[in-house]
C-alpha cells in the first residue's frame, strides 16, 4: 500500500487508530463549540464530565459506523455531542445542534487538511508505522486548531453565531456549508480508492466555492455591522439636536413672554411721552418720575450674561483662549456659547497647530464682538462650534452683529482692512486666516443668515479643513 493510499484510508487500517482520531475530532469539536459561542467560565467538574463522556461518544459512533453505516455515525456523533452541550452548558437544543454541526464541519475540514499536510513528511521520511503517521496527523491537527482561534476576528468567537435570533442569513449559510462538508467526508470514506481522485476533485472545487462564499458573507456581515453602528451614531446625534432644539424653543418661549409684558409697559411710556409733549408747560408730569419708569423697564430688558461653564477641548491653550473670550463677551454684555464635537486632539495633531487654532479663535471672536458692538440689534450673541461638523473638522463662528460690507469682502485676504480702527480692529485677522487656508487647503465660507433679529444670528464664518480650498464670501460681493 502506497503512502498516499494509506493516508486516505487511515480509518480502515486499524479500528484503534480510527477510535483515537474520532476521539480527537470529538474533543476538538467540543472545544470549537465553546470557542464559537465564547464560553469562558466552565467549571472543572464539567470539564471532567466532558473528558469522560467524549471517549464513550467516540466509541458509540464507531460502533454505529460498522454496525449500520457512516451516515448514521455522523448523525449519532452530532446528536450525542449536542446533548452533552445542552446538559453541560445549558444551551437551547436546536441552537446547540446547529453550532455542533458547524463545529464538527470545521473540524473535519481541518482534519482532512492535516492528513494532506502530514502526507509530505510521511512520504519524505518513508514512515511505515501507523501510530507514528497518526501522531503526525494529530500534531498538525492541533496546530491548525490553535492557529485558527488565534485569528483576530475569531479570538472572541464568531459573533453572529452567538445569538439565536439575529443574523439568520449567516447562521443558515454556515450551517449548510458544514452539512455539505460532513456528507462529503462520508462519501469519500465509502468510495473505492480508484474513485477517490474524482471525488477528491469534486470536494476541492466545492471547498473553494464554500471558502469564497463564507469569506464574502463575513465581509457582508462586517459592512452591515458598520452600517448599524453609523445609524446608531446618527440617531444619537439626532436625539442631541432634538434636545438642543427643545431647550432653545423653551428659552425662546420665556423670552417671548418677557417681551409681551414689556410691550405693554412700553405703550404706557409712549403714552406718558405724548402727554409730556402736550402738557409740558403745565408741569403735571414730573421728569424724575419718567426717568424712574425708564430705568425700571431698562433693568427688566437687560439680562447680564452669566459665566457658564464652557465645554472642554482638553487642549489647554484653546480652552484658555475660549475662557478669555467668554470674559470679554461678558464685559460687553454678549451671550457667549461654545459647542465642541469630535476629537480636538486629532484636529491639532493632523489638521492645524494649537497656536494657529488659538489665533483663529481670538481673531474671529474679537471681530464678532466688534460687529455686535456696532449693531443696534437687541440680540447680542456669539456661538463658537469647534470640531467635527457634518463629518468635517471645522471652526464655525456665529454672531448677531452687523454684516460685512462689500468693500471689506472684496479685499479680504488681499490686504489688511477694517472699518472699526477706533474699536481695536486691525484687519490682520483675515490675513492670518488666509495664511491658514492656503497652508492646509482649507475652505472659507461666509454665510449671511438674515437681517438683525431678536432670535437669530446674522452671519457665520466657517473654516472647514476639507482639503478643497473653497472660498465663498457670500452674496456681499
Amino acid at each position: 500500500m502506497s503512502n498516499l493510499e494509506f493516508m486516505l484510508n487511515l480509518p480502515e487500517v486499524d479500528k484503534i487508530l480510527e477510535l483515537i482520531s474520532l476521539f480527537f475530532i470529538s474533543i476538538f469539536t467540543f472545544y470549537t463549540f465553546i470557542k464559537i459561542i465564547n464560553e469562558k467560565d466552565i467549571k472543572i467538574s464539567k470539564k471532567i464530565i466532558m473528558i469522560l463522556c467524549l471517549p464513550l461518544i467516540s466509541l458509540i459512533a464507531l460502533k454505529v459506523k460498522y454496525k449500520v453505516d457512516s451516515y448514521f455515525c455522523i448523525i449519532i456523533l452530532i446528536s450525542l455531542i449536542s446533548a452533552m452541550n445542552v446538559i453541560l452548558l445549558k444551551k437551547d437544543i436546536l441552537y446547540s445542534f446547529a453550532i455542533t454541526v458547524i463545529s464538527l464541519g470545521i473540524n473535519y475540514v481541518l482534519y482532512v487538511t492535516s492528513i494532506v499536510i502530514a502526507f509530505f513528511p510521511t512520504s519524505i521520511f518513508m514512515i511505515k508505522n501507523d501510530f507514528i503517521s497518526l501522531c503526525i496527523i494529530l500534531c498538525v491537527y492541533c496546530i491548525l486548531i490553535y492557529k485558527l482561534f488565534k485569528i483576530k476576528r475569531l479570538k472572541h468567537g464568531i459573533i453572529f453565531l452567538q445569538t439565536k435570533t439575529e443574523n439568520s442569513y449567516f447562521n443558515i449559510l454556515i450551517l449548510n456549508v458544514c452539512i455539505i462538508i460532513l456528507f462529503l467526508d462520508v462519501i469519500i470514506q465509502t468510495v473505492p480508492f480508484l474513485e477517490v481522485t474524482k471525488t477528491g476533485t469534486m470536494m476541492l472545487i466545492l471547498s473553494i466555492y464554500m471558502f469564497i462564499e463564507v469569506k464574502q458573507s463575513f465581509q457582508l456581515y462586517y459592512k452591515q455591522k458598520q452600517l448599524i453602528k453609523d445609524l446608531e451614531q446618527t440617531k444619537e446625534e439626532l436625539d442631541e439636536k432634538t434636545k438642543e432644539i427643545e431647550k432653545l424653543e423653551k428659552e425662546n418661549l420665556e423670552f417671548s413672554k418677557t417681551s409681551h409684558s414689556l410691550h405693554h409697559k412700553q405703550k404706557v411710556l409712549e403714552h406718558k411721552l405724548d402727554k409730556i409733549i402736550k402738557l409740558n408747560e403745565n408741569g403735571t408730569i414730573k421728569e424724575e418720575e419718567l426717568k424712574e419708569d425708564l430705568n425700571n423697564i431698562a433693568k427688566e430688558m437687560y439680562i447680564e450674561p452669566s459665566e457658564v461653564e464652557l465645554p472642554k477641548t482638553e487642549i489647554e491653550k484653546v480652552d484658555d483662549m475660549l475662557e478669555y473670550m467668554q470674559a470679554e463677551c461678558i464685559k460687553n454684555n454678549i451671550k457667549f456659547e461654545v459647542q465642541v464635537a469630535g476629537n480636538i486632539h486629532y484636529m491639532v495633531n493632523h489638521l492645524i497647530t494649537e497656536n494657529e487654532l488659538e489665533i483663529l479663535l481670538a481673531d474671529h471672536i474679537k471681530d464678532a464682538i466688534i460687529a455686535i458692538n456696532h449693531s443696534t440689534n437687541s440680540n447680542r450673541s456669539i456661538l463658537v462650534r469647534l470640531g467635527k461638523i457634518d463629518e468635517i473638522y471645522s471652526l464655525y463662528i456665529y454672531d448677531s452683529g452687523i454684516k460685512f460690507t462689500k468693500e471689506v469682502l472684496e479685499k479680504l485676504g488681499k490686504e489688511p482692512i477694517t472699518t472699526y480702527k477706533e474699536s481695536g480692529g486691525t484687519g490682520m485677522g483675515f490675513m492670518n486666516t488666509f495664511d491658514v487656508i492656503n497652508k492646509y487647503n482649507a475652505s472659507l465660507i461666509i454665510d449671511e443668515i438674515g437681517d438683525e433679529s431678536s432670535d437669530n444670528y446674522t452671519k457665520i464664518v466657517k473654516i472647514r479643513f476639507d482639503n478643497k480650498k473653497i472660498i465663498n464670501l457670500g452674496e456681499g460681493i
